[in-house]
């Protein structure tokens, strides 16, 4: 028997940069193993982040080690990211909305993580991470690398 679905783990963050900034570094694959260090993902297709588009990744979430698939469910760029990730002992949302405001970029992430069987959930809890450090984690990568970006922009439009 599965055990019960986690509840969904919700915060936000104010991003000191554009909605465009927010969403490319999202999407750049240089800040992939970064943001989400419990995936390896494969190098992206040209279609991605296209919704219904595909990748393969390796995963690491506690002990528990699977190969998984991750699927675009949403991208509207500058506003929304939605994707999958499953695997045989294992399934997940991770979804991302960017409201401008204030001159930068207000993120909301909301991600749920559901074991399939117990042996599953028992491995994702002896490593000792929960659903809300990774989610957290993803917000202040996605924040520190948006924001140096986006100063480096500023800087680069100001006149000599």
């Amino acid at each position: 028997m599965p055990p019960p679905p986690q509840a969904p783990v919700e915060r936000r963050v104010f991003v000191n940069a554009s909605p465009r900034i927010v969403w490319a570094t999202l999407h750049d694959p240089a800040n992939a193993r970064a943001l989400f260090p419990q995936l390896r993902l494969d190098p992206p297709a040209p279609d991605w982040p296209a919704a219904a588009s595909t990748r393969r990744a390796e995963t690491r979430v506690g002990l528990l080690r699977d190969t998984a698939r991750v699927e675009s469910l949403e991208a509207r760029p500058q506003s929304s990211f939605a994707l999958r990730v499953t695997g045989a002992g294992f399934s997940g949302e991770f979804r991302w909305w960017f409201e401008p405001i204030a001159g930068g970029t207000r993120v909301v992430h909301v991600a749920t993580f559901d074991p399939h069987d117990r042996w599953a959930g028992i491995l994702m809890k002896l490593g000792r991470e929960s659903l809300a450090n990774r989610v957290e984690h993803h917000l202040r990568t996605l924040k520190e690398r948006a924001e140096a970006t986006g100063a480096a922009e500023r800087r680069e439009a100001q006149p000599s």
